[in-house]
């Protein structure tokens, strides 16, 4: 059975047509499968009203592994080793106003 998880990024700002990029650092398990959905964020008030219409897309997700080695001096024989896996990700504003909005980030691990 899969092991299968959630994470909620911090509120993003677009204006219309930009794209924005971010990343999740640490992204672990490193072998699991990772999706991303971009949620928007209610922005009416009572004083400007609540007619939104907000259109967001996840145009580009990839992974990046970061592998780092340490040696205790140059010419050592042994060496430690960091491993690093980042989830990056590109929204898209497809909306004709300024778009508030948080990505939820999900990975299924074996």
């Amino acid at each position: 059975m899969a092991k299968v998880a959630a994470f909620k990024t911090s509120q993003h700002s677009l204006n219309p047509g930009q794209t924005g990029h971010w990343w999740w650092n640490n992204a672990n398990p490193g072998d699991a499968v990772w999706t991303a959905n971009a949620v928007p964020v209610a922005t009416g008030s009572t004083t400007a009203g609540f007619a939104q219409d907000t259109q967001l897309e996840v145009t580009r997700l990839w992974r990046r592994l970061i592998v780092t080695e340490k040696k205790p001096f140059p010419q050592s024989q042994t060496v430690d080793v960091t491993v690093e896996h980042e989830v990056h990700y590109e929204v898209k504003n497809l909306s004709s106003k300024k778009a508030d909005f948080v990505v939820f980030l999900s990975s299924a691990a074996p």
